[in-house]
């Protein structure tokens, strides 16, 4: 076998990797910056989401989400979020779902999810969506 075609394919391989790698930690961000910022997680497979959730930032939140990998259990930490509407919420909702439906016992974890998104969980009875988990809000001291 020729080493050098070995080498650019390796190459090659590596390139992609690094462009996907950039590609996924970069920020996706709505056309008015100051609406939504979604970030990857250091800690864990996930997303951060900062700013409103509504009809016009929605097409974002879809994409961040379909860019996780489905082959683990994901988390979204909701502790920036300001704002969130019922069709943001059920795709949040629907995301858990597709990963509880892909099998493998997979989750998504709301970290840190508002009062307001917890109780419209509630209302609408998505909390109880196979696949979704709330975590606990931590308690001060």
């Amino acid at each position: 076998m020729n080493t050098t075609c070995t080498a650019s394919a390796s190459a090659l391989v590596i390139a992609a990797l690094m462009e996907r790698l950039v590609i996924a930690l970069t920020p996706i961000t709505t056309a008015t910056d100051r609406l939504l910022r979604i970030t990857p997680l250091a800690d864990r497979a996930g997303l951060r989401i900062e700013g409103e959730l509504d009809h016009s930032t929605l097409p974002a939140l879809r994409r961040a989400l379909a860019s996780m990998n489905v082959d683990s259990s994901l988390c979204v930490d909701l502790s920036g979020l300001t704002f969130i509407d019922t069709g943001c919420l059920r795709a949040l909702v629907g995301a858990a779902a597709a990963l509880h439906d892909g099998g493998g016992g997979h989750v998504l974890t709301l970290r840190s999810a508002p009062l307001q998104v917890r109780r419209l969980l509630e209302l609408t009875g998505w909390h109880q969506t196979p696949g979704l988990h709330l975590q606990a809000s931590a308690r001060p001291g």
